[in-house]
């Protein structure tokens, strides 16, 4: 985000555990943003709505663009406001919000972990699990599973964000000093 973006909204993509939520913590600190974890509203579908065949499972899948399609609608209320907005998902891939968010009025980001094995990420989870997190509701096993996925969903986003020309913000190594040196280097 550069001078000229200061006063665009942000939407914040990526995997799970990725730092998503440490980003707009970060870029809340720095600017008067509101955070809407677009998150919480797919599960509520999920949990209320069946009908609508929305999944908001850890791993992106094949509801990610009937989320999009939420987010066209959301977006446009944000759009017609004059607050700035960050707006998260987890649940969401980058060809899928590209044609709901104006670049004009959105600074976009997707957030990943492709170059970091199962195993190393897993221990980094474990490490700051609480027990309020769905981390610390699935076993080791479940885990390594659904760790694995998020690595691969990550390389996908990672493309997929090249081709888009969408900044893709790699947590493969330490995600707080990543995310910290990129708002001190690239973004702010």
């Amino acid at each position: 985000m550069n001078e000229s973006s200061n006063y665009k909204n942000v939407f914040v993509g990526g995997v799970a555990r990725s730092g998503k939520s440490t980003f707009a913590k970060r870029l809340r600190k720095l600017n008067e943003y509101n955070h809407f974890p677009l998150d919480y509203v797919t599960s509520s579908l999920k949990n209320n709505f069946p009908e609508c065949n929305i999944s908001s499972s850890v791993v992106i899948g094949e509801s990610s663009e009937r989320i999009a399609l939420l987010l066209s609608t959301i977006v446009k209320i944000m759009d017609s406001k004059d607050e700035k907005f960050i707006l998260d998902s987890a649940h969401v891939m980058p060809k899928d919000v590209v044609p709901y968010l104006d670049r004009e009025k959105w600074d976009i980001y997707f957030i990943g972990y492709p170059n970091i094995s199962k195993f190393n990420k897993f221990a980094t989870i474990r490490k700051y699990d609480d027990h309020t997190d769905w981390t610390s509701r699935r076993t080791d096993e479940e885990l390594l599973s659904i760790v694995e996925k998020l690595i691969n969903i990550s390389k996908k986003i990672q493309e997929q964000c090249e081709e888009l020309d969408i900044p893709f913000i790699d947590t493969s190594s330490d995600m707080i000093d990543v995310i910290n040196e990129f708002f001190e280097t690239d973004v702010i």
